[in-house]
């Protein structure tokens, strides 16, 4: 193709054909993830001031034991590496940060490789997995104390808890296990008792002996990283919200409205640290705008009930993972309408969020 002299013709570009659509989108998974480790590092501080250089020591070997793990597993099945997205890094942070004081490396280690393969990578990796990964090590940390003294006798050999009522019950030998100081309001208690931790102590993380994970103590640590967090657009600040929000309402309301009973519960035990790196997650959450806004609502709830019961003092845990397992029900029924067709699309419930919907034409099956 001949051309003027100074001038451009389209011969002179490289053109690229691809599918619609053309979107450039700036944020990439290992920006994202980048995000909430500089997040982590407020309430990872935290822990260090009050617990001690455990807490460095723990959240490290979390974090080399899920990066390594995810690395030898993709190299065993010849996958293609994906450390380079940092989301072990993450997994491994959340675990160290839900670990209680005390914790031994061995059950540290356990747990991550527990995230990383079981729930992680064997369903297929990053987007793919239906149970968020920290959550599900958190409550398996806090079963085995029950799975293992079913069949063993004497202390556990996997975790600092003394007894199989670890998960039940508080008593003094297994305060550094549960979820104190719930443990003053757990078992369907309308009041907090006098002795118990004051409300400042509890929002600085000042809180003596009376602890609770690693990373959860301190909620001036926890707000700044999710603030950190709805600042720079990583987490909407809905989730959070009505996770938080609905665990207060319920909590204000069961109490005959007591003020200091509702933000006892708000600032003790893991609920900032789920509302803020939890119910939060991009994979393990709801697909749909309204199956985004189900999902935490949902989670307080069953936290709401699980602490008035007396099954478990603390239920952030358990409550996220049984919302992990119902959320594509939920999300298939709230999916809208295409338009033109009656029937709402077709959501199998092992559906993949890095993959877009196989939405069958109805129309023309008829």
């Amino acid at each position: 193709m001949s051309t003027q002299k100074g001038k451009t013709s389209l011969g002179d570009f490289d053109l690229v054909m691809d599918q619609s659509p053309h979107i450039f989108e700036k944020w990439s998974s290992q920006w994202i993830m980048l995000q909430v480790i500089i997040a982590m590092l407020f309430p990872l501080a935290a822990g260090t001031y009050f617990f001690g250089m455990q807490t460095l020591w723990i959240t490290c070997i979390a974090v080399l034991t899920c990066v390594i793990s995810e690395y030898v597993y993709e190299r065993i099945v010849r996958k293609r590496m994906t450390i380079n997205d940092l989301s072990a890094v993450v997994t491994g942070m959340v675990i160290g940060l839900s670990m209680p004081n005390g914790v031994s490396w061995f059950s540290t280690v356990l747990a991550s490789l527990f995230a990383i393969v079981i729930v992680k990578m064997i369903p297929g990796g990053i987007g793919k997995n239906r149970f968020n990964p920290a959550v599900a090590s958190r409550i398996m940390y806090l079963m085995a104390p029950w799975i293992v003294n079913s069949f063993v006798q004497g202390p556990d050999i996997l975790t600092t808890a003394s007894s199989a009522e670890a998960i039940t019950t508080a008593t003094p030998t297994d305060l550094v296990a549960t979820a104190t100081p719930l443990f003053y309001i757990s078992s369907g208690a309308t009041e907090v008792p006098e002795g118990a931790q004051t409300l400042w102590n509890m929002f600085l993380g000042n809180q003596g002996g009376w602890g609770g994970s690693l990373g959860e103590t301190s909620s001036i640590a926890l707000l700044i990283a999710m603030a950190f967090l709805i600042f720079r657009r990583i987490i909407n600040p809905k989730v959070p919200a009505l996770y938080i929000g609905t665990v207060a309402l319920i909590m204000l309301a069961y109490s005959g409205f007591d003020f200091e009973f509702m933000m006892y519960h708000i600032l003790s035990g893991a609920l900032l640290l789920g509302g803020t790196f939890m119910v939060t997650d991009y994979a393990s959450g709801g697909l749909t705008p309204f199956g985004r806004m189900l999902f935490p609502i949902g989670a307080g709830i069953l936290t709401a009930a699980f602490r008035i019961s007396a099954f478990s003092p603390e239920g952030v845990g358990f409550s996220i993972l049984i919302m992990n397992a119902i959320i594509p029900f939920l999300d298939k029924l709230v999916m809208p309408r295409i338009y033109g067709h009656k029937k709402r699309p077709m959501v199998h419930p092992d559906y993949d969020l890095t993959e877009p919907l196989n939405k069958r034409d109805i129309l023309a099956e008829k």
